[in-house]
C-alpha cells in the first residue's frame, strides 16, 4: 500500500494495513487503528470490463440508506480509492448454517436486491460483452472472434436483456453477504439496472450451486420475490452466462499477465 494513500484517508493511529485481494478490478486492503478496522479499495482496470466508478460509488451511497451496503466513508476519485468499515461477521460462505439455509438466505437477499428503487441506468449486456470482446482481440483476435461468433447465438436473449428491468447485483457469491447483525453486502461494481434471470443465473453460477440446490434456491426465490421463475428461460440464461464467464476469465487471464 502506498505511504500517500493513508496520508490522504481521514483516519488515524494506523497500527497494520494488510493485503487481502489482488485482482485485476480492484486492490482490496485491511486497515487497522486504534479505533476501528477499515477496508481500503483500489480500483484498478476500469475500462477493459465497462466500469463506472462513479455510478458504483453513488450506488453503494443509495444502498447504505437502506442499510444493505457499508457506507462509503471516504472516496478519492483522482487515486481511485474507497474506504469503507470493515465487516468483523463472517460472510454467508464461512457461516456455520446448513446448506438448506444459506440458500434461503441468498434467495431472500436476490428477491430483496430486486425489490429496490435505485437511482441508477439501464446497463446494455450487449454493449458489455462487445467491449470484453474488443479488448480481448487486442491480445488474442482469433479467441475474440471465436467469442463474438458464439455469442451470435443468443441474439435473441441478448436483445430481450432487461425487458422488464429490475436492480440486479450481477454478482452475488454467498461470500459478498453478511447477515449479521444487519445485512450487508459488498462489491457492487457489476451493480445496476438490468435482467432479473441473467441475475439469477450469475448467482448460480458464482456460488457454483449444483442442480439441488439450484432448485432450492429458485423454489425459495419464488416464494421470497412472489415471482414465477419460468424454468426453460432460467437455463437459457444459464447457457449465457456460462459463456460471458469463460469470455471475462479469458480477458481476466490476459490482463493479470501484463500487471503481475
Amino acid at each position: 500500500m502506498r505511504e500517500q494513500w493513508l496520508e490522504s484517508l481521514p483516519i488515524r493511529g494506523v497500527i497494520k494495513t494488510e493485503p487481502l485481494l489482488r485482482g485485476v478490478a480492484n486492490n482490496v486492503y485491511k486497515i487497522t487503528t486504534t479505533q476501528a478496522k477499515y477496508i481500503l479499495k483500489q480500483f484498478r482496470f476500469d475500462h477493459p470490463y465497462g466500469l463506472d466508478r462513479e455510478q458504483e460509488v453513488r450506488v453503494q451511497q443509495q444502498l447504505a440508506q437502506y442499510q444493505l451496503a457499508p457506507e462509503v466513508i471516504h472516496y478519492d476519485a483522482p487515486q481511485g480509492l474507497v474506504l469503507q468499515s470493515f465487516l468483523d461477521e463472517p460472510d454467508l460462505a464461512h457461516t456455520k448454517l446448513p446448506m438448506a439455509d444459506k440458500l434461503r438466505e441468498l434467495a431472500d437477499v436476490s428477491a430483496h436486491i430486486h425489490r429496490l428503487s435505485v437511482d441508477v441506468p439501464v446497463w446494455s449486456l450487449r454493449e458489455r460483452l462487445q467491449r470484453y470482446c474488443l479488448q480481448l482481440a487486442e491480445f488474442d483476435a482469433e479467441r475474440a472472434q471465436h467469442f463474438s461468433t458464439r455469442l451470435e447465438l443468443f441474439r435473441k436473449l441478448l436483445d430481450s436483456f432487461a425487458a422488464r428491468p429490475v436492480f440486479c447485483h450481477n454478482d452475488l457469491g454467498m461470500h459478498h453477504i453478511f447477515i449479521t447483525p444487519t445485512l450487508r453486502v459488498i462489491d457492487w461494481e457489476y451493480a445496476g439496472l438490468g435482467e432479473r434471470y441473467f441475475d439469477l443465473a450469475n448467482t448460480m453460477a458464482v456460488n457454483e450451486l449444483d442442480l439441488p440446490q439450484r432448485n432450492a434456491f429458485i423454489n425459495a426465490y419464488e416464494s421470497a420475490a412472489g415471482f414465477a421463475v419460468d424454468r426453460p428461460t432460467l437455463e437459457n440464461w444459464r447457457e449465457l452466462v456460462a459463456l460471458v464467464n469463460q469470455l471475462w476469465y479469458e480477458l481476466h487471464h490476459y490482463l493479470q499477465r501484463i500487471t503481475d
